[in-house]
């Protein structure tokens, strides 16, 4: 019969593999280190067809984790007229929720979150106009935008 020696700290280190192997890992939130800028394009075209005048406009959305009950600041500076809509997003069954809607070029506001997850989707207004915006978030109260 053979005998097996095996050391205290070959035990306790094959126990904490596998205690590691058995943990829940911890969802982790990225942090952001405020304001943040994001450039967003927007765009509209119209195209006719044999049915009538047609658009084709394309909304780009920027998803914005955020902290429940804590204001968060917002700017949107865009070259071209545009409709700005706010979503929470409660889950994937639920859908989203509309908070505000606005349209024009420059908007400098803030909001209250009820819910972590936001949407703020960017549709150009007018036919066969297109640009880039600019979007910027804070935690704290920005100053008005200076358009030129």
């Amino acid at each position: 019969m053979k005998t097996y020696r095996v050391s205290i700290s070959s035990l306790a280190a094959l126990a904490l593999g596998l205690l590691a192997g058995c943990t829940t890992p911890v969802e982790r939130r990225p942090v952001v280190h405020y304001p943040v800028t994001y450039d967003v394009p927007v765009g509209n075209t119209q195209v006719s067809a044999s049915t009538g005048p047609q658009n084709l406009n394309v909304s780009s959305t920027q998803q914005v984790t955020a902290d429940v009950g804590d204001r968060l600041y917002y700017q949107i500076v865009s070259p071209v007229p545009v409709t700005v809509s706010i979503y929470e997003r409660k889950s994937a069954n639920y859908g989203r929720v509309l908070l505000r809607e606005f349209q024009g070029t420059t908007f400098t506001d803030s909001i209250v979150p009820s819910d972590p997850n936001l949407e703020f989707v960017f549709s150009a207004l007018q036919s066969n106009s297109a640009g880039t915006l600019k979007f910027t978030l804070s935690d704290r109260p920005l100053a008005p935008a200076v358009v030129y």
